[in-house]
């Protein structure tokens, strides 16, 4: 249908419901649509460009052009060229204060079709990815590390934003724009004041990028149309090998002193003593280190630990948890987002349960009883323990070690599992994943080798400080050792 389309006739009069037509007389009358099918009225005032209209749709009303043009693909020789309908959207109706506005825009629109003989909308996407910002880039890869299966962490967000931050005076150029020899400027210099937080950084943008050059490829694949986004500027730094290698990054550790495991030859048994000496007064914070080390466990996971008679069915499923009567200690979505359990072992049961008495004696809270580990004020947000810097650094001193962070007994965990037992267990103990390699699927051990990897572990951490194993395990089955 074709008539004299006007602002207040689309918005009052058209609708799904109705369908507008001619009677006899020539005057529109509106007809039911119980089908509710989408229907186009074609503009004919003089100022409207030939194949404008307005097509009613069970949502919105939406302004349009149709227009026929010639293929593009034949060469003239060949004779007639053929055509086909561009069918193009102007906008929405409510986008526009007038029509005479929308009639101006598919004007605008008709000249791009004649030219390209394309649809100048589908131009435009193309052209999109090409003029994407930095800023663009990392909003586009934050969502989908927000819109994965198992969305992004929060610490994994933090340091994104970190990195975004540290290129802000980039954020508003478009990454076709940034060359190689800018990208080096800045990565020498965020690194002559802090070298890890420079690959960091451009690491991320590397990846945010990359990701935004995957997202075009497949649209120009679907598309059938070369990608408008192809190169990578970040891929320089690779080139000028600005990133340390494994071996690079080792040496710097051991000249900064940091990632530095307990010794089981001293300085473990010395940093345990230590911690023996301070549990009768700090029985929270020495029993949350003491459980970190013999499980191996990030400090995180060991923090957030409940009782899962604490929990309910539904709770228990995202919860990370100790069950006593079961023996087993479940970490619920752990770094490598795989949930992990790990059996409980003779001394972490009897720490365990003492810890159970005393969380029951010290604590009336419901909120307070559920932690292993609850926070020593009751004002804390998070509720349970969290911080041991002063403790870690007290211990220290007292055993004469330089420095130690709380990764450090993971490590230290890692170092003596690795004397002790297979590669094999020692992976599934620290919950590390090889999702490249199949023969891992094969080689899981079973619940009773893991048992007795972890036990045989435990003791050997633990006889470092005989203080320390005696407190906690002396009895018939472990005979005391000499201090």
């Amino acid at each position: 249908m074709k008539t004299t389309l006007s602002q207040p006739f689309i918005i009052n009069k058209l609708s799904i419901n109705v369908k507008p037509a001619f009677n006899r007389s020539g005057k529109i009358v509106f007809e039911a649509n119980p089908a509710q099918k989408l229907y186009i009225v074609f503009d004919d005032h003089r100022e409207a460009p030939a194949g404008f209209g307005v097509k009613a749709s069970l949502t919105k009303k939406t302004y349009v052009i149709q227009r026929r043009v010639a293929s593009s693909d034949r060469n003239v020789s060949e004779g007639r060229k053929p055509s086909s309908v561009l069918k193009v959207k102007v906008g929405n109706v409510f986008d526009f204060p007038s029509i005479d506005q929308a009639r101006e825009v598919a004007r605008q629109l008709v000249q791009t079709m004649i030219a390209t003989k394309r649809n100048p909308n589908k131009i435009k996407r193309e052209t999109d990815a090409s003029e994407l910002t930095i800023s663009e880039v990392f909003a586009q890869y934050r969502q989908h590390l927000l819109g994965r299966s198992k969305p992004a962490k929060p610490n994994t967000l933090n340091v994104l934003n970190k990195a975004e931050k540290r290129l802000s005076e980039w954020s508003g150029l478009r990454v076709k724009d940034l060359s190689g020899n800018e990208i080096l400027r800045k990565f020498d210099k965020i690194a002559s004041r802090a070298r890890t937080a420079a690959e960091q950084t451009f690491r991320w943008a590397n990846v945010a990028v990359r990701h935004a050059i995957d997202i075009e490829s497949s649209n120009a694949q679907t598309q059938q149309r070369q990608p408008s986004l192809s190169y990578n500027p970040f891929s320089i730094l690779k080139v000028q090998k600005k990133f340390r290698t494994r071996s690079e990054l080792e040496d710097s550790y051991k000249a900064k002193g940091v990632r530095n495991p307990l010794s089981p030859k001293d300085t473990l048994g010395r940093f345990l003593t230590a911690l023996y000496n301070k549990r009768s007064f700090n029985r929270l914070g020495c029993d949350y280190l003491l459980l970190t080390v013999l499980l191996g466990a990030r400090k995180e996971e060991t923090a957030s630990l409940c009782w899962r008679e604490a929990l309910t069915n539904e709770e228990a499923k995202t919860t990370s948890f100790v069950d006593l009567s079961n023996r087993t200690i479940r970490f619920y979505d752990t770094k490598n987002r795989n949930d992990h359990e790990l059996p409980i072992c003779d001394a972490v049961k009897i720490i365990l349960e003492d810890r159970r008495d005393i969380v029951h004696e010290a604590e009336t809270l419901p909120e307070r009883l559920k932690w292993v580990f609850p926070a020593r004020s009751s004002r804390n947000k998070v509720g349970h323990y969290s911080d041991s810097k002063s403790l870690r650094e007290y211990l220290c001193a007292e055993a004469g070690i330089v420095k130690l962070g709380m990764h450090d007994l993971r490590r230290t965990f890692g170092r003596v599992a690795e004397e002790l037992v297979t590669y094999a267990v020692v992976k599934r103990l620290l919950n590390h994943r090889n999702t490249t390699d199949p023969t891992e699927r094969y080689a899981v051990p079973d619940e009773d080798r893991v048992f007795d990897a972890l036990q045989k572990i435990e003791l050997h951490i633990l006889k470092s400080s005989p203080k320390l194993y005696n407190d906690i395990l002396a009895s018939a089955k472990y005979p005391p050792l000499n201090e």
